[in-house]
């Protein structure tokens, strides 16, 4: 089948596999996150390693999709459209692998009052990729359905429970950075400063997701 065959049919079908790569990566932040609190460096520089694999993984499939996004035959979707979600997906990838470059940086430890609050970030941010994948997943229907109707309610409906979810993983991130304040006794300040970017990148990751579904919702309502 031609590349123009496949994009024509379901524009959809690049960005959902971009997705599956992405989510792939995204989700080795949580024992990433294991290694590095329980201090376990073997593990964690595995970890490192895995997801810069798969964010290069991700870079092939955005690269491979730029390259043979049709410009001249008509889509049901802007090329403009496909290539900011597409931006926004990579974004995901990137964020990802930026915490894992950030935990290599230093030989950093967890307090005990911040492991809890770590750990519910990752949680709360790994659920709204999760939510937003399912959003991607739900385009081919879209198309079908001429991007109205009850199946357009149901999307917009799900890409709101992702901004809520972001919201909650928002809520995380602050407690988190507030925490690593509270006790920044227990930092030198270089570790400081490493800690509130590592903080700060991992609810990238949660945002990056939330702007790609309102992307989304964007040309829904257009």
């Amino acid at each position: 089948m031609r590349i123009f065959d496949i994009f024509r049919k379901s524009p959809f079908q690049p960005l959902q596999e971009m997705m599956a790569k992405v989510k792939e990566c995204a989700f080795e932040v949580k024992p990433l996150y294991e290694a590095l609190i329980e201090g376990d460096k073997e593990r964690l520089c595995r970890m490192v390693e895995r997801i810069s694999h798969l964010e290069f993984e991700a870079d092939q499939v955005k690269n491979r999709i730029r390259s043979t996004l049709p410009k001249g035959i008509l889509m049901p979707v802007a090329r403009g459209d496909i290539l900011e979600i597409l931006a926004n997906e990579d974004a995901i990838a990137d964020a990802t692998e930026d915490v894992a470059v950030l935990m290599t940086l230093k030989d950093l430890k967890v307090a005990p009052p911040l492991r809890q609050c770590l750990e519910e970030l990752v949680d709360k941010v790994l659920k709204v990729v999760e939510e937003a994948s399912k959003v991607i997943e739900e385009l081919d229907v879209l198309v079908e359905t001429s991007f109205g109707g009850t199946e357009a309610q149901r999307v917009i409906s799900m890409i709101d429970r992702v901004c809520d979810m972001e919201h909650c993983a928002d809520e995380s991130q602050r407690k988190a950075t507030k925490g690593l304040l509270t006790h920044e006794e227990a930092y030198t300040p270089g570790e400081l400063w490493l800690w509130l970017k590592i903080v700060a990148k991992t609810g990238d990751i949660a945002n990056y997701a939330e702007r790609m579904c309102n992307r989304v919702r964007l040309f829904l309502s257009k």
